[in-house]
């Protein structure tokens, strides 16, 4: 086992906190920049609006995905040419908060230095300073300067990465000489900050400060400018909701800002007591009053005296951290997203979704093994996995929530995958928490590291699944479930469908037994003689089962039955949770190959399910182990080297891979290509408001008006010259909207205003006679446009309702 001092030191809450900040503050910034893109670059509202009104491609919140592949080419050319513009503004975006909060980064300590009027403390105090920084063991003391206008006893540390400061007010004096205990006390803290954090307090600072002045202060004031030109859109209104989300992440940063500045002075006392002994150093000190408790840069008296006489705690991973760290990170990746997306970069068919997922589970993985490795230091004890697994989970879902192009409403569909990932991701916290603490080497430490990643991709990577789950079980389950009448091919189908990514499944839920038995470099001779007997047993039931009723209904019989057996067999060997999952992987493999041999029929199988069910009976075989036993006690355990339960596993994972054809015969549990998209018609018609359809109405009814102007002055070269402009005007091509009754209407009005212009021209120009029909014409025109405009203005309350 490695020694203390060979163990690598454990990232403290104030590290994954100040990255929390960083995360929060760019993708803020990304959103109101993307705002400013769309507000200055285009004379539409929205470049999307207007390339999806183009294009004829509505995406609206039913999340249908229009199989017409010639509306996406022309969406994606639509909007690629607007992407420079819009690259500017987001790259710009970030290299203004960045050069603004290096700016103040390395202006502050001087700006400090000159308000406060600082001065070299007095001879006086060198040598018991000098005492103190000896004692705080820092390699180079900070300059000491004195606050000659503050009276209270206290100080501050501040500088940058390259020079650190520490001001005394000179309340500090006589605190010396009366208490002197008290003076030591407070100096350690200021050292102590030097120590540990000086330079990511005032990055922390500088990154809040930048972010105001930078960034929200401006957008705030273009605020006005978006309200304005909403109110010029028919209905008088402005959806509140992007500014409701953008509040949400503006409290997310502060409460970032003040959780890091909070964090590093727990870290501070914490040092303060191990270099004086005394558990509660500031005893006689003052405590601040409420408001700056709330809203200070110190936690509350009553948290710091407990962080002071228990030091350790701050290694637990605390649930409100890695709450905002999680929500962070999902931010910050959907914002990137949505970047890559404008840029043209992000959709299907060039490996994009693959590498943002991937990156995703990156970040993810490093959250779960920064909560697994500070909760292994902090020591294995209740709720010290799981709590932060819940917050993961809980932030993980506060981001997606949060993103602003997540216009989708929440369903009861939506909820119950919401909370099938929220207890995985507890889960697999807990698997990570307890296999941090069998780590005792390097590559053990790089076995469960290279892990995270693959556990995060396969079981929590489908937060689009949930926004869309309401529709994935509409388009893909329901019309398979359609296709059969019995109820346990229903419910075999469900899982079967709903595993989108079955082969990475199957390759992390062996890393749940997989991972601990290296670790521990043991394998379990019970368990695997339960799974073997278990094996046995399940293929029997199979073999009996063959017979029952089609092909597919006798396989989700046997895939019951299969999983069934591991229900019965890990409580009655009372098996511990490892020894429980590896009896069910080799349970479910056992119960595929009496599958695959009691369906095969030369070299296909007789149904979809039994070509396929090692995509399903890992995954059941796993939550019917964990919920059905996995609490006894590890016995039946034996030294032994990883190759024999390596070899089980890889095993597993290439029955997944290959597997046999099933017949053309057999019931496809491929869901059916849709022939036509359904779309939400009030967000379509919304859209083309926005997109320029609102000002395609504007520019006729502006042309009409300039005939009844001539009309009124009674001028006939007027009215002449008013047709004559009108014509052009309505021929101007424009995309109907995507409403069949309101495109009726308007065809029909823009259809009688075309005859009645032409009739005016007949008249006023050519000097021919009237017969009649110009004014009719236009009257019959003028109310079409109104119904128009009133259908629209409903539609478009409708949608922001």
């Amino acid at each position: 086992m490695a020694s203390e001092g060979d163990r690598p030191r454990v990232p403290s809450g104030t590290t994954v906190r100040f990255v929390s900040l960083v995360l929060l503050a760019a993708a803020t910034t990304l959103l109101i920049f993307g705002v400013y893109a769309d507000v200055w670059t285009t004379p539409s509202l929205h470049d999307s609006s207007r390339c999806q009104v183009q294009s004829g491609l509505y995406l609206t919140s039913t999340i249908e995905v229009d199989p017409d592949e010639s509306k996406w080419d022309g969406y994606r050319a639509c909007m690629a040419a607007s992407l420079g513009g819009r690259a500017v503004w987001l790259a710009g975006g970030l290299v203004v908060l960045s050069a603004v909060a290096l700016l103040i980064y390395a202006l502050r300590p001087a700006w400090l230095r000159y308000r406060r009027n600082l001065v070299p403390v007095p001879d006086e105090l060198v040598e018991p300073l000098a005492e103190l920084v000896a004692e705080a063991g820092l390699a180079k003391a900070p300059t000491f300067l004195l606050d000659r206008t503050n009276m209270r006893a206290g100080g501050v540390a501040f500088g940058t990465h390259r020079r650190k400061y520490v001001a005394l007010n000179v309340g500090m004096m006589a605190l010396r000489r009366i208490e002197p205990e008290q003076f030591r006390a407070i100096v350690l803290h200021e050292l102590a900050h030097v120590r540990n954090d000086v330079t990511i307090t005032y990055a922390t600072l500088a990154i809040w400060r930048a972010y105001v002045v930078a960034v929200l202060v401006p957008y705030v004031l273009t605020l006005f400018q978006q309200v304005w030109r909403a109110f010029q859109l028919p209905n008088g209104t402005y959806s509140w909701t992007v500014l409701a989300q953008l509040a949400a992440l503006v409290v997310l940063v502060f409460a970032a800002r003040v959780a890091v500045l909070r964090a590093r002075e727990k870290h501070a006392d914490a040092l303060v007591v191990r270099w004086t002994g005394d558990p509660d150093p500031y005893r006689l000190l003052p405590h601040p009053g409420r408001l700056r408790r709330w809203l200070g840069h110190h936690p509350s008296p009553a948290r710091r005296l407990s962080v002071m006489r228990n030091p350790e705690s701050l290694l637990r991973p605390g649930f409100w951290e890695t709450l905002g760290s999680a929500a962070a990170v999902h931010l910050a990746w959907r914002h990137v997203l949505a970047g890559l997306q404008d840029l043209a970069w992000y959709h299907e068919g060039n490996g994009s979704h693959l590498v943002m997922r991937i990156v995703w589970a990156l970040a993810i993985g490093v959250l779960i093994g920064l909560v697994a490795w500070r909760g292994a230091a902090f020591g294995p004890r209740r709720g010290t996995f799981a709590l932060p697994g819940l917050a993961l989970g809980l932030g993980i879902l506060l981001g997606d929530r949060l993103d602003v192009q997540n216009a989708v409403p929440i369903s009861l569909h939506s909820v119950i995958a919401a909370l099938a990932l929220v207890g995985t991701t507890v889960l697999v916290t807990v698997w990570a928490g307890y296999c941090a603490t069998l780590v005792r080497t390097r590559w053990h430490a790089w076995l469960l590291a290279l892990s995270l990643p693959v556990a995060a991709y396969s079981l929590l990577s489908w937060t689009a699944e949930i926004r869309i789950a309401e529709a994935l079980w509409r388009n893909n389950i329901v019309p398979i479930m359609n296709l059969v009448d019995e109820p346990v091919v229903k419910v075999a189908v469900v899982p079967f469908v709903l595993n989108l990514n079955p082969v990475p499944t199957v390759v992390a839920l062996a890393l749940l037994w997989l991972v601990p038995l290296v670790l521990r470099g043991e394998f379990p001779r019970v368990a695997a003689l339960a799974g073997g007997i278990g094996g046995l047993l399940a293929a029997a039931v199979v073999v009996l089962l063959g017979p029952v009723g089609t092909p597919l209904v006798a396989t989700a019989w046997q895939l019951g039955a299969v999983v069934a057996v591991v229900a019965v067999v890990v409580p009655a060997a009372r098996l511990d949770r490892v020894g429980a999952l590896l009896a069910a992987w080799l349970i479910a493999l056992t119960g595929t190959a009496a599958i695959w041999l009691t369906h095969l029929d030369g070299s296909e199988v007789d149904s979809a399910l039994a070509a396929r069910p090692h995509h399903l009976l890992p995954v059941l075989g796993t939550i019917a182990a964990l919920a059905a036993g996995g609490w006894g006690l590890q016995r039946g355990y034996e030294r032994s080297r990883p190759f024999w339960a390596v070899a089980i596993a890889v095993l597993g994972v290439a029955v997944s891979l290959w597997w046999p054809r099933p017949e053309e015969e057999a019931v496809s549990l491929v869901p059916p290509t849709p022939t036509e998209t359904k779309v939400d018609t009030d967000e379509a018609v919304n859209t083309w408001i926005y997109g320029g359809g609102w000002d395609r109405m504007m520019a006729v009814v502006r042309a009409q008006d300039q005939v009844f102007v001539g009309v009124r002055a009674a001028d006939p070269a007027a009215i002449a010259a008013g047709c004559e402009a009108l014509g052009p005007v309505l021929r101007e091509p424009f995309p109907l909207p995507p409403d069949p009754k309101i495109a009726t209407s308007w065809t029909e009005g823009l259809r009688a205003l075309e005859n009645g212009t032409r009739s005016c021209l007949v008249v006023f120009r050519d000097r021919g006679p009237d017969d009649g029909t110009m004014a009719g014409e236009f009257i019959k025109g003028l109310d079409q446009l109104e119904a128009t405009q009133t259908a629209l203005v409903e539609a478009q309350k409708r949608a922001l309702s």
